[in-house]
């Protein structure tokens, strides 16, 4: 990628870092995140749930979890179906 941008791999590694960083921020905030032209990445949490193993019949208690969703611009699926 930083041949790509022609930047130093130090510099688009310290990009990318801050990146994860401020998603995983707005992820545990359940915020949305928008850049224009690309798409939006979008926090969603699961409810705790009580599931039963068929073998066993065990029930266990899965923790809530927040996942990050991404959707597609309509610009960026424009381009790509080119």
């Amino acid at each position: 990628m930083s041949k790509r941008l022609n930047r130093d791999t130090a510099e688009v590694s310290t990009l990318v870092e801050g990146l994860a960083v401020v998603l995983r921020e707005a992820g545990s905030d359940l915020d949305s995140i928008a850049v224009p032209g690309f798409g939006t990445f979008k926090s969603v949490k699961t409810e705790e749930k009580i599931v039963a193993d068929e073998a066993t019949g065990e029930r266990t208690l899965l923790p809530p979890s927040i996942t990050m969703e991404f959707q597609t611009s309509i610009v960026l699926r424009k381009k790509l179906s080119r």
